[in-house]
């Protein structure tokens, strides 16, 4: 039976911050009240995905004293912790030896608020009987993010580029993914690894991965800049 569970990236060492927030760790940050990864953990609970693992890195025992066993949201949290960096997918790697082949992981970045609706998301990708389904969304200027194209169909992620030189308006992985848990378990053990560099390509390449197009608003909170945008905007 398919089991929907959550796993929130929340390891890294958020450098570029540091001169904002000094060691606090970037899950951890204030943004309206709360920490910043509390608003990735309420939107699964509201997408009906309260079994979550958070993947912890820099901080993790500080991370897990703030965050607790996550009843404030409604969810119940597990932790998975790196010893040492192991990059976004190596994180993941280890994150996912907790779920079975057959569950429905949603994964998200502990430092990504968006508004796209997460359980359309979810729901199109159970409908559909991919391997996996990426959020994409369409920006202005996509030398920040990398370009994702798709098939003749429009519904199928074709490939990854790197990211433009010359400004443009583009289609970019607005960074969260559903995935069948067997892809997760099956992923390569070597560190570190990138999801965006060393994963997704491959995956693409072999399985049929979904593009959930949404347009609304998100933020990638990594630099005091985005912090401050985000406790203007997401409050």
């Amino acid at each position: 039976m398919s089991v929907r569970r959550g796993i929130v990236l929340a390891g890294g060492l958020g450098t570029r911050l540091r001169v904002a927030v000094g060691d606090l760790p970037k899950p951890l940050v204030d943004v309206g009240g709360e920490p910043l990864v509390a608003h990735q953990i309420r939107r699964l609970v509201e997408a009906g995905v309260p079994d979550v693992v958070v993947a912890v890195g820099f901080g993790a025992q500080q991370v897990q004293d703030a965050l607790g066993t996550g009843d404030r949201w409604g969810a119940r949290l597990t932790y998975s912790r790196e010893d040492q960096p192991l990059g976004t997918g190596g994180a993941l790697a280890l994150a996912a030896r907790s779920v079975d082949a057959e569950d429905t992981v949603v994964v998200v970045n502990g430092d990504l608020l968006s508004r796209h609706d997460l359980a359309a998301q979810v729901a199109a990708f159970e409908r559909s009987g991919a391997a996996g389904s990426i959020h994409v969304r369409e920006v202005p200027d996509a030398r920040a993010y990398g370009v994702v194209t798709l098939d003749d169909t429009g519904t199928r992620v074709a490939g990854f580029h790197e990211k433009p030189v010359e400004p443009g308006p583009g289609l970019v992985n607005a960074g969260t993914y559903v995935m069948r848990g067997d892809v997760l378990r099956g992923l390569p053990t070597t560190v570190p690894l990138s999801l965006e560099v060393d994963v997704f390509p491959g995956l693409v390449a072999s399985a049929d991965v979904r593009a959930h197009r949404d347009d609304a608003a998100f933020l990638d909170v990594g630099t005091p800049e985005a912090l401050e945008q985000a406790r203007q905007s997401w409050g």
